[in-house]
């Protein structure tokens, strides 16, 4: 504590994000991150929106059917596209970055009620096991989760101050939240509103208020535009969603039991999986919120993030959808806030409650330092066999490659969910950056609908074609058969002649010939 009080406050926030940064380039090195479905699909949207130069008013699909994200998401991640040359490593280092910027204003937030908090709480954003996920693949949620502790630090200081800087930018991050993950970003009007109506009502008189609103509304015009010019496609999935998921069908108590699962579920791994933390903190939270409600709502950050929970858990009580973990992102992060609110509290009670907090405080910091270390110990440069790890993908593009010598090939690939974007992604960018060229063909069967848009584009060119020999050779990339379809899958190349199989971890390449009739 004493050495705490010493350290300049931003220096000791510095060094917990250095650390966490550094944790995130180990976890992540060498290719080991997550290259799957979801994450591939959005690097070939943007990479047809950057190469092809396509302006986008749509982002990645959502859980509705005929419902789409906003395309935020994808004009951020055509900034690492665009600087790295398409790398999908640059993407993860975009989310460490916003990591750090959204650890900087949680500590600087924290702080405020007492240095020492800042090392407890920034050892759960460097450790935690929920957290800690955001690095280890690209997903547009993600951002949410990352940013929610500097929506909560902007709307702090506008109901604080009324600067118009802080309205203009509370309202634009809440634009882009929508466009990240509607099924929080639909709650950020209520919550801005709600918290302004409360605690400072003569903000909407002023004009930042309004241009704060203006710029959420034009955050949401791409999707409208969409929706125009397609015949209000959107607007159509959603009332019939709604029609067929009419409050008269659901059971609230069921609901009610199903949402507290949802968030003990997502906040467990929040806290590194201890129940007994968990329990503890849960049980703590009680009496100090009752508390903080009876004796008036002083502290302006705690209130934030109390309706920023309190509003999406509500919403979720009524909206027919379904609750992810990665819709509670946001509510997660700043549930740090409050954690860090109940460790001050007790801290300042009697001896009991200080001793409650100090054991509090040393089981976080134990259990993230057993997280760090664990890793290093257990995980750190250990093979990981997972399919759709980035190094296991590429390991098999250069099998097929070097196998293939500098001669034309083709390539198919099986995958449970069908479509194979992480190949269509991959052999593209690396197939062209490592070897020059691209297969005769890659799809996850021959003469197959086109289902990549503009693929022609993203094709070996006939003068490509032409310049090399031709080896009839076909590989064929297989993921494990989790769910028995690969064997129907194999059906289309049983008439190929089978001349070697090799494991690569848990892919297996098959080469096959082509037998020219």
């Amino acid at each position: 504590m004493i050495t705490l009080n010493i350290m300049p406050r931003t220096l000791l926030i510095v060094i917990i994000l250095i650390t966490g940064v550094l944790f995130r380039l180990a976890l992540t090195a060498n290719g080991n991150f997550l290259f799957h479905m979801d994450s591939a699909r959005d690097m070939v949207d943007v990479r047809e929106m950057v190469i092809l130069k396509k302006i986008r008013l749509i982002g990645p699909t959502s859980a509705i059917d005929g419902l789409f994200s906003g395309p935020a998401w994808y004009y951020l991640l055509s900034v690492p596209f665009i600087l790295s040359g398409g790398d999908p490593y640059a993407a993860i280092l975009m989310q460490i970055i916003l990591w750090a910027i959204g650890g900087f204003f949680l500590l600087k937030l924290v702080s405020s009620w007492g240095k020492w908090l800042i090392v407890p709480i920034g050892f759960i954003w460097i450790a935690s096991n929920h957290i800690v996920l955001t690095s280890f693949y690209a997903f547009n949620p993600t951002p949410v989760m990352l940013l929610s502790p500097l929506f909560i630090y902007l709307l702090f200081k506008y109901l604080e101050n009324g600067r118009a800087i802080y309205g203009i930018f509370t309202w634009f991050l809440a634009g882009l939240f929508f466009n990240f993950e509607m099924n929080f970003g639909v709650f950020t009007p209520i919550i801005i509103g709600s918290l302004v109506w409360t605690k400072n009502i003569n903000l909407v008189k002023q004009k930042a208020f309004w241009m704060g609103f203006v710029l959420f509304i034009l955050a949401l015009m791409p999707q409208i535009i969409f929706d125009l010019k397609h015949q209000f496609i959107m607007s159509k999935a959603i009332l019939r969603h709604l029609a067929e998921n009419s409050n008269a069908n659901i059971n609230f108590p069921v609901r009610f039991q199903g949402t507290i699962e949802s968030f003990y579920n997502t906040f467990l791994p929040t806290l590194f999986n201890s129940k007994l933390l968990t329990g503890i903190i849960l049980v703590l939270f009680i009496p100090i919120i009752y508390r903080f409600f009876k004796n008036g709502t002083k502290e302006i950050a705690v209130l934030i993030s109390i309706i920023f929970i309190f509003v999406p858990f509500l919403g979720y009580l009524i909206l027919p959808v379904s609750i992810n973990p990665w819709h509670l992102g946001g509510e997660m992060a700043v549930l740090l806030v409050l954690i860090a609110f109940l460790l001050k509290k007790l801290m300042d009670g009697g001896k009991l409650d200080k001793t409650v907090s100090l054991i509090i405080s040393i089981m976080i910091i134990f259990l993230g330092l057993s997280n760090i270390v664990n890793f290093f110990i257990n995980d750190f440069k250990k093979t990981n066999e997972d399919p759709s790890l980035y190094r296991n993908e590429i390991a098999a593009i250069d099998y097929v490659y070097q196998k293939a010598g500098d001669r034309n090939f083709k390539v198919y690939d099986y995958l449970p969910s069908i479509i194979d974007y992480p190949y269509q992604y991959l052999i593209w960018w690396y197939g062209l950056k490592k070897y020059g060229y691209l297969p005769a063909d890659y799809a996850y069967a021959p003469n197959r609908t086109p289902y990549i848009s503009n693929k022609e584009s993203f094709s070996a060119t006939s003068e490509s074609l032409q310049n090399r020999q031709d080896s009839d050779l076909v590989f064929l990339i297989k993921e494990p058969n989790r769910n028995n379809t690969r064997s129907g899958w194999e059906g289309n190349f049983i008439k190929m002649e089978s001349i070697e199989k090799q494991k690569l971890g848990s892919l297996e390449v098959e080469i096959r010939k082509e037998i020219i009739q």
